[in-house]
């Protein structure tokens, strides 16, 4: 760039995207961080931070911003129109080499919320008999990288030996009740909603072989130039997180009215049936940096990631120590 270079020049060349992620933190601070979840299960806390405007109480201003998958939510954040996303791990460390991402602690640990679900009318009774059958799952999502990469080959079935149908989570239950598809790999609320209506049979969650973390994320321009910020989104993630597990009567009261304004006329046990499932948890666990370096490997095998990412960077602790 050259030093003659005048302001209008500079906005021609780079955008005003850009221009913004190099202003101070103090005049970033203004603006509300955009913040992307997607509309499943795993945007419980969200949906519950937001109707109980608990960012704002904790000083911290917000914009919820719905997708339909963590893959869309992290394209979102690539393209620069978000702040912070929550991710699953496969879409988070394709993140980490595209867009610089960089976790800032976790959503939740998710492996009992994703399950492989069967329709009733196809006679399927266990995940060996989904062999030669029908699957719908969302691809580039951990819950499909769950189900391809662990849960399958658990049960020594390859993958040229079922038919994955690629469907978005919100489409699963009509694909199997029409019997488009034979089951899906699914993630909360639609397999309990399958299961409750009496349209299909869980064959398998998958805490038993997969943990799934869902990750809070950033980019690397965002946490060093909005770090008193992100310390005040977490403080009022972590006051709704503790409305998740210690009154889950009124978190799936909130989370059911959110759905049900979609057009999901689903009752209040359902949701609550669901989000049992999910493990809400802000921390690292032990055993994390081992899931995600082996997640990391499957990836560059699968020449999905050019080369392994620094794990210990990407899982960024800075924000988490600062909360008491």
């Amino acid at each position: 760039m050259t030093g003659g270079m005048n302001r209008r020049d500079l906005l021609k060349i780079i955008g005003a995207g850009a221009l913004t992620a190099a202003l101070p933190a103090r005049a970033q601070s203004k603006e509300p961080l955009r913040f992307g979840i997607q509309t499943t299960i795993w945007g419980a806390v969200a949906i519950i931070a937001e109707a109980e405007k608990l960012f704002d109480k904790a000083g911290a201003k917000v914009d919820v911003v719905k997708f339909g998958s963590g893959a869309q939510a992290r394209d979102a954040m690539i393209a620069g129109h978000i702040d912070i996303v929550s991710i699953g791990s496969p879409p988070f460390l394709l993140g980490v080499e595209k867009a610089g991402l960089v976790a800032i602690g976790i959503s939740c640990y998710a492996g009992g919320t994703l399950s492989l679900v069967a329709s009733k009318k196809s006679g399927i009774k266990s995940v060996a008999d989904l062999k030669g059958k029908k699957i719908a799952s969302q691809l580039a999502t951990a819950t499909d990288n769950g189900f391809q990469n662990k849960i399958m080959p658990a049960f020594g079935i390859k993958k040229d030996e079922y038919e994955v149908v690629n469907s978005k989570f919100a489409e699963h239950v009509s694909a199997m009740a029409s019997g488009a598809v034979d089951a899906f790999a699914g993630v909360e609320p639609f397999p309990s909603i399958a299961e409750t209506e009496g349209l299909g049979t869980i064959l398998t969650d998958y805490s038993k072989y997969d943990i799934v973390p869902v990750i809070l994320a950033t980019n690397h321009k965002v946490l060093a130039s909005r770090e008193a910020d992100l310390v005040k989104f977490m403080r009022g993630w972590i006051m709704a997180a503790d409305i998740f597990r210690k009154d889950p009567k009124k978190a799936a009261s909130i989370v059911g009215n959110f759905f049900r304004g979609r057009g999901q006329k689903i009752n209040d046990d359902v949701y609550r049936l669901a989000m049992s499932r999910m493990d809400v948890s802000t921390s690292y666990r032990p055993e994390l940096k081992k899931y995600m370096t082996d997640l990391a490997q499957v990836l560059v095998k699968q020449k999905r990631l050019g080369e392994m990412p620094n794990i210990d960077r990407a899982l960024d602790q800075r924000i988490l120590k600062k909360i008491p």
